[in-house]
């Protein structure tokens, strides 16, 4: 009788790291180009902080970024529903993982909870108006100013594009870039 199951995985491993014009190399999965750090697809980051290249502090956890190219974004010209609807249908997904310090964990925490205070009290003035315009007018722009705050420092890298054998990040600081070997045939 065999005892092997046949729907158990295999053995070998098919996760080869590559280069990104798609030969494998000697493990090599990072590059920098220029600002911008430039991965194999659902290869894993150098456990450091991609901010000032620290040691990372456990865990990583594993974020999924989008692009879509920038020429999708005139249609907002045209309406933006059909914008949301096309751009979630051609754009591209990415999984990362990118390391960061105790520090700049910290920090990413803070920025967040001010945001969020900042849409309260925006939503309490909205509420507490009693029919004078001032209040509401400071309360839709605080809110306004917790939504792109939110946004711009919440995020810890962006895709700057997306293809099938590279991942183009931005977001990363110069000393984790610096790191990193120079991406080749750039």
């Amino acid at each position: 009788m065999d005892d092997r199951n046949p729907y158990a995985p295999s053995k070998a491993s098919l996760k080869q790291s590559g280069s990104p014009d798609g030969r494998v190399n000697s493990g090599v999965t990072a590059w920098r180009y220029r600002q911008m750090l430039v991965i194999v697809p659902d290869s894993e980051l150098p456990d450091r902080c991609v901010k000032c290249n620290e040691p990372a502090h456990a865990p990583t956890k594993a974020r999924k970024v989008y692009w879509h190219h920038p020429g999708v974004y005139l249609l907002i010209l045209i309406n933006i529903i059909i914008y949301a609807i096309v751009g979630a249908i051609v754009r591209k997904r990415a999984i990362v993982a990118p390391g960061m310090c105790l520090v700049h964990k910290k920090r990413r925490r803070m920025w967040i909870t001010s945001a969020w205070c900042t849409f309260g009290l925006g939503f309490a003035l909205l509420c507490l108006d009693g029919g004078q315009g001032l209040w509401l007018g400071i309360g839709i722009l605080l809110i306004l100013v917790a939504i792109l705050l939110g946004i711009i420092t919440s995020r810890i890298v962006y895709a700057h594009r997306i293809e099938p054998t590279r991942v183009w990040l931005k977001g990363c600081g110069g000393e984790f870039l610096d790191s990193l070997p120079e991406l080749p045939h750039a």
